[in-house]
């Protein structure tokens, strides 16, 4: 499996690691609600400083003190960015484009190496992904809203891996992002509220095409800047 180069962001949460944060587990009912995005985009965030430093952030840096990240201090990071970067529609979230101008402002904000830009070709998908994968960037995803029936309730599969390697559907969304972090031929590893998953190519392509729209359904592409 292709994977990120370093091991990624986790959150100390009674006495556990998580793998990535979880909206959850705010304390704010619009974030809890529908702050899947500010989770990925601070997640990202995290793991590009902890790995690919450029300088001081100190908004950043005092969530890196320790590993795991303290819950206090990355909850305070999630309503910070909240405030400055990425701004929830009431009980809609956040969509590509407005992720992605958030991100650009960070970017911009803090002299990064980075650019970013909402949506590539399906086509091109699964080699956009590889291709920031290999190197070593998360990979912000969404399984988009259904559309155009937006009050059905299809959802792509999430997956978890038992010690022997097998794959069990666990649980799935839709109008939901998360965080690629590896992927070989058939399966995307991710993060998702916290825990480790996996999903099915074929099916995100199947749920994409068949019960949302690949607009949505599709991911946030980062480039270091040449």
């Amino acid at each position: 499996m292709l994977s990120l180069q370093h091991p990624y962001i986790s959150v100390a949460l009674d006495g556990q690691r998580t793998y990535g944060g979880g909206q959850q587990f705010s304390d704010n009912h619009m974030v809890n609600l529908c702050g899947c995005g500010i989770i990925a985009a601070a997640d990202t965030l995290l793991y590009l400083q902890r790995w690919h430093n450029h300088g001081r952030i100190p908004m950043l840096d005092v969530c890196l003190q320790t590993n795991p990240l303290p819950f206090s201090a990355y909850h305070e990071l999630i309503h910070q960015l909240r405030r400055e970067y990425f701004p929830l529609i009431p009980y809609l979230g956040i969509n590509g484009l407005m992720l992605a101008a958030g991100m650009q402002r960070f970017f911009r904000h803090y002299s990064l190496p980075f650019s970013c830009r909402w949506c590539v070709s399906h086509r091109e998908l699964w080699g956009r992904i590889e291709t920031m994968l290999a190197a070593d960037l998360p990979v912000i995803m969404s399984a988009g809203p259904n559309f155009p029936f937006l009050w059905q309730k299809e959802k792509v599969s999430f997956y978890e891996k038992t010690p022997s390697g097998d794959y069990h559907p666990s649980s799935g969304a839709r109008a939901h992002y998360f965080t690629v972090t590896g992927m070989d031929d058939r399966w995307l590893r991710i993060s998702s509220w916290g825990r480790c998953y996996y999903m099915y190519r074929s099916e995100f392509e199947h749920y994409a095409r068949r019960h949302s729209t690949t607009i949505v359904s599709n991911i946030l592409y980062i480039e270091r800047k040449t």
